[in-house]
């Protein structure tokens, strides 16, 4: 399954720069650019700034972990666990 539009919540893989391969969960949506956390290097309160043309949408959805992060909970540990589980779900395929 291919996903078309990034959703918050979402899983994107880095395809330029030099986080290229980094996993990143979803956090916000601009209109050219995604805004994406990884809870170590780029925290929920910090997301990255990333075109949308350079991130590879994954099927795997969190909407979970983002809504606690609206209610303004401390959830970076979560997002960490998230994308190992994503990525341990991308090796399978």
């Amino acid at each position: 399954m291919k996903v078309q539009n990034p959703e918050i919540g979402g899983i994107a893989k880095s395809r330029a720069g030099r986080d290229k391969g980094r996993l990143y969960l979803i956090v916000g949506l601009t209109d050219e650019a995604v805004l994406l956390a990884d809870g170590k290097y780029r925290p929920a309160e910090k997301p990255k700034s990333k075109n949308r043309k350079h991130v590879e949408l994954l099927p795997y959805f969190y909407p979970e972990i983002t809504d606690r992060l609206g209610q303004g909970k401390d959830e970076n540990s979560e997002i960490r666990a998230a994308l190992i589980k994503a990525a341990e779900g991308a090796e399978k395929k």
